[in-house]
């Protein structure tokens, strides 16, 4: 006898995969990749079977070319942001919308800019 089955459903997503919906926190305003809440398994681990509540990180290409090779449609991060500074600039901004909205507290913009000037996103 078979198990019933049910329908997964997950959010609408812009063009990186990432989730439309929500407060969109640093990680996902100024992205470095793709966060998804959902993940499917490969093959021989059921494959094509939800782990639902794993998620997943799937990174942006550093550069164009890389993108372009991989079959990428997403940009790369230097096609975002050009440089590191970009990159920070880009944190930047979306802590400081956040903080005028009153979404995020003062002292956890601070901490989120300084992880992005520490990061090594587009550091060479």
């Amino acid at each position: 006898m078979p198990y019933p089955s049910y329908t997964n459903f997950v959010s609408k997503v812009d063009a990186d995969g990432n989730e439309v919906a929500g407060i969109h926190l640093p990680p996902v305003a100024a992205p470095t990749g793709t966060y998804t809440g959902w993940a499917l398994r490969a093959a021989p681990f059921a494959e094509n079977d939800g782990g639902e509540s794993a998620g997943q990180y799937i990174p942006f290409k550093t550069t164009k070319a890389e993108r372009i090779t991989a079959g990428d449609a997403r940009l790369s991060l230097e096609e975002r942001y050009g440089n590191h500074n970009g990159y920070v600039e880009a944190v930047t901004k979306a802590v400081q919308n956040l903080v005028k909205n009153r979404l995020l507290l003062p002292e956890d913009a601070t901490s989120y800019i300084s992880e992005a000037e520490q990061s090594n996103v587009l550091q060479h």
